[in-house]
């Protein structure tokens, strides 16, 4: 019998200190079917990065060891393959024992009630339920405390035209740039919100390593922007749109999602005008952005219409109390609203 196990290359893309585990997310074959060396037999997720797990030899699999959706460890054998002189791939599959015979088109299953009236139910499995396991341990795990302030955008805004000017429609920069430069840079300043709870002690980095929240069919992917604070702003977005496009498609490496110091998220595109993310443990903190929107705001004593955000920051009591946290935030509104160094 050959073993089946996902590739060594993919697990030393993991850093060290970082979930150790992945999930089978699903199987591509059964037992008893006739495949391909290098064929394609199941799927993984890794940091929330797909992976595949291929054949090593041609022959027939004798037996599936991890079920789908059950994690598993490095060097975990997932499957036996009873090797072959020759491979088989594509050859018909007979039915289990037992089996029931598909059901003919239309044919009503047993959920087919409730979805009649309305319901529909998703499981929490796949890189969702990748999501809601990390989400719960992070809710459970640390103290939280949100601070927030709202920024006035006004000479902030004024850049991502200039920038136009200046380099032509590509990359284009968004209020997401400029607040993931500006927390970068703060972070330079104020290192006790930069690194991570490790078991019972704290470490800052000096290194400033950016993760940015990515919508990804339904659920969160963070590609992590390394040394943000030395990159301009027109290299971070240009880095941050190739970075959600690889979440997207599916070809991010497990490596791209993994050693971030801080995370940004921002549902401002979808319209939130401000909200309290959940911390992207083990870090200290996380950057929640809202809309820019017209909001009054005061100048020289008068009531005046002027572009504002809601910036929230969420951060771990255990790492860093408030007023250093409040002091960070207070320093990332003033870069925005001067726009220095953006």
């Amino acid at each position: 019998m050959t073993p089946v196990t996902l590739p060594d290359a993919a697990w030393d893309d993991v850093d060290e200190g970082e979930e150790a585990e992945a999930l089978l997310d699903a199987w591509l074959v059964a037992p008893g079917d006739q495949v391909a060396a290098a064929q394609p037999l199941a799927v993984a997720i890794l940091v929330k990065t797909s992976c595949e797990v291929t054949a090593p030899v041609a022959g027939r699999v004798a037996r599936i060891l991890v079920a789908a959706q059950e994690t598993f460890g490095r060097g975990r054998v997932l499957a036996e393959i009873e090797e072959a002189e020759a491979a088989h791939a594509g050859a018909a599959r007979p039915p289990a024992a037992g089996a029931a015979p598909p059901a003919p088109a239309g044919a009503a299953g047993p959920d087919a009630a409730r979805a009649d009236r309305g319901v529909r139910r998703t499981p929490l499995a796949g890189l969702r339920g990748v999501v809601a396991r990390s989400l719960t341990a992070a809710w459970q795990g640390a103290p939280r405390v949100a601070v927030a302030v709202e920024v006035d955008m006004t000479a902030s805004l004024a850049r991502p035209a200039a920038l136009a000017r200046q380099l032509g429609a590509s990359p284009r920069v968004s209020v997401t740039h400029l607040v993931l430069r500006a927390a970068a840079l703060s972070l330079r300043e104020h290192p006790r919100l930069n690194g991570r709870v490790a078991g019972d002690a704290v470490e800052t980095s000096d290194a400033v390593h950016v993760g940015l929240a990515v919508d990804v069919d339904e659920a969160v992917v963070v590609p992590v922007v390394r040394d943000a604070d030395r990159k301009s702003v027109a290299e971070l977005a240009a880095e941050c749109a190739a970075l959600a496009a690889a979440a997207r498609a599916g070809r991010l490496a497990p490596a791209a999602a993994q050693g971030g110091t801080f995370t940004v998220s921002t549902l401002g595109a979808a319209g939130a005008d401000w909200f309290t993310p959940i911390l992207n443990a083990p870090q200290i903190a996380i950057l929640g952005v809202g809309a820019v929107a017209p909001r009054p705001v005061v100048r020289g004593g008068a009531v005046v219409a002027a572009p504002t955000v809601h910036l929230t920051l969420v951060f771990d009591h255990r790492a860093v109390d408030g007023v250093p946290a409040a002091r960070f935030l207070a320093a990332v509104r003033a870069r925005l609203e001067s726009a220095a160094d953006l």
